[in-house]
């Protein structure tokens, strides 16, 4: 009767702890509520959060990229790499690790009356232009998919696109979206090195499948 009982509790603690062992998440959950934005990214992936960036992004030089800047409401970075920096998410240098960058910011009054697809597809880089032939040194470049999403409080493009900065190809999987009243531009971009793409593209599709933009409430 005793081994039974023993064996009885041996079985219980051993499902309790199973139990326990499913419900913790292998994922960190990004998200800026007032405007209904989430994603989830790996836990085990390191994170920099929304005052870091903006304080890295207030010392640029650049005007455009200050006053763009004052319009940030929400950003948060994150890689694979534990030691990567702020510079990282601001420049186009390849990473040789997968990192994430989301955004939200308010458009201005100037970019409120222009703001238009093409214009989605050149919020990091002047895809347009280069496709174009108005910029020079992005050799390779080749758009690898381009299509429209909906989301229930935006809509825009998904633009997967390839090009060689620096000698170094990299790949970028962006989701630009504008809000349902032309007002917010939500962002997710990750990237890295092609090779590092190509190694990393499960989780890569997971953190940007996962990115969800419900709108202000």
């Amino acid at each position: 009767m005793r081994s039974r009982r023993l064996l009885t509790l041996s079985l219980t603690l051993l499902l309790t702890a199973s139990l326990a062992g499913c419900g913790e998440s292998s994922k960190s959950y990004a998200s800026f509520k007032e405007d209904g934005v989430f994603f989830a990214a790996p836990k085990t992936w390191t994170g920099i959060s929304t005052s870091t960036l903006n304080k890295y992004e207030k010392k640029s030089e650049n005007a455009e990229a200050g006053s763009r800047q004052a319009l940030v409401r929400w950003q948060i970075a994150y890689s694979t790499d534990p030691k990567f920096k702020v510079s990282q998410v601001f420049n186009l240098i390849a990473p040789s690790q997968p990192l994430v960058f989301a955004r939200v910011r308010d458009l201005s009054a100037t970019e409120f009356n222009e703001y238009s697809y093409n214009s989605l597809r050149d919020v990091i880089v002047p895809v347009t232009k280069i496709l174009e032939g108005d910029v020079s040194g992005t050799p390779d470049f080749k758009i690898l998919r381009d299509r429209e999403i909906v989301e229930e409080g935006a809509r825009g493009l998904q633009t997967i696109y390839r090009f060689t900065f620096e000698g170094v190809t990299q790949t970028f999987n962006q989701i630009s979206l504008l809000s349902n009243d032309r007002l917010t531009l939500y962002l997710l971009v990750v990237r890295c090195e092609s090779a590092c793409y190509k190694e990393n593209k499960k989780e890569i599709e997971e953190i940007v499948t996962s990115y969800t933009v419900q709108g202000a409430k």
